[in-house]
């Protein structure tokens, strides 16, 4: 009897501890949520371009010589005719002043020439010289005159030579690095230094075939381009006739102001075409975008706090933002980060 009695409490006992305890309810998931935003949205194709001088010239002299002085320093701004550089003039002015006398000589044997044949023309109207003798004071006449044209042409080119040895900016702008120092023996072939156009600059990049048909040609001229190292825009020139087979790309330039002269020749920068404009377009962070097998969605937060899964049809992405083109109601808050954790119908506690 005894027995029994300590089998019967023993199995109470087991009964009382194998009873299901009532489950706790579930705490609330903490997440962070944002509302889409709904603005007005331009997108830009981001191509990489290179800053160059749109006239940059050599300055080589045009005659040899001895370099007798230096008139600008690297880096000084120049304008159009101002010295540059000096070389030594005295062989040249020797050669002008030999050109001149050589002139002076054969202006004096042409005049003597030309007073002969008019004592003589009388003489030869009326028959009285023979026509071999009067031909031959023609001859002579016409000769000395074109003596006195070659001179002439010798004593230009004597001037122009001595003018030479003043090299003047061609063009008004920035000189470079200079190549020389004063007592050296240059010659056509010296370059001395070059002098660049730095304002407007000339901003060349190319697109490939697959993005040309998104630019709209009209829209660029009305709206010039955005780079990223200048506050100013850039202004379409010129744009290449055909894509290039080899490298599949097409040429185009722009012209940037460059007034502050901030940017240089040989920068790159990043330009930023507009190709398209979305009114009111809706953006979600990319982050808040999850992807299954149906495709993207978000997990938007439902008025009671618990939250559903919404599929979505994406646009183009606009910075670290995606545009949303089907799928979801901008009044409802999406999750922006703790997606772990959470699947359809679990509650969430939105924080800070």
């Amino acid at each position: 009897m005894r027995i029994v009695c300590i089998l019967i409490a023993v199995l109470m006992l087991y009964s009382c501890k194998s009873k299901p305890t009532a489950s706790k309810e579930q705490a609330p998931v903490p997440v962070h949520a944002v509302s889409p935003v709904i603005q007005d949205v331009t997108l830009y194709l981001e191509i990489l371009g290179t800053l160059q001088a749109p006239l940059s010239v050599e300055i080589r002299p045009q005659i040899d010589g001895t370099l007798s002085e230096i008139l600008v320093h690297e880096g000084q701004w120049v304008k159009e005719g101002a010295p540059l550089f000096k070389i030594d003039p005295v062989l040249y002015l020797i050669r002008q002043k030999e050109a001149e006398a050589q002139l002076a000589i054969n202006k004096a044997d042409l005049e003597a020439a030309q007073k002969k044949l008019a004592r003589f023309q009388s003489l030869a109207e009326k028959d009285l010289l023979a026509q071999t003798e009067w031909d031959e004071l023609k001859a002579r006449s016409t000769k000395a005159e074109a003596t006195l044209l070659l001179d002439q042409a010798r004593l230009d080119a004597a001037r122009l030579n001595l003018s030479n040895c003043m090299l003047k900016a061609p063009i008004s702008g920035r000189i470079g690095k200079l190549d020389a120092s004063p007592g050296q023996l240059v010659g056509k072939e010296s370059r001395l230094a070059s002098v660049a156009l730095l304002d407007p600059l000339r901003l060349e990049f190319s697109v490939t075939e697959k993005d040309f048909p998104q630019i709209r040609l009209q829209e660029i001229e009305l709206q010039p381009l955005c780079i990223s190292m200048s506050s100013m825009p850039a202004q379409i020139t010129f744009l290449d006739h055909q894509i290039d087979a080899q490298t599949g790309l097409l040429l185009i330039r722009a012209k940037v102001p460059n007034d502050n002269q901030k940017l240089l020749p040989g920068q790159s920068v990043r330009v930023r075409i507009p190709i398209s404009k979305h009114e009111k377009a809706m953006l979600v962070p990319q982050k808040a975008v999850r992807y299954n097998q149906q495709g993207p969605y978000v997990f938007a937060v439902l008025p009671d706090k618990t939250i559903a899964t919404r599929q979505l049809i994406l646009g183009e992405e606009h910075g670290s933002n995606l545009i949303i083109k089907e799928g979801l109601d901008p009044n409802e808050p999406i999750i922006l980060e703790g997606h772990l954790r959470l699947s359809p119908g679990t509650k969430v506690d939105i924080v800070p």
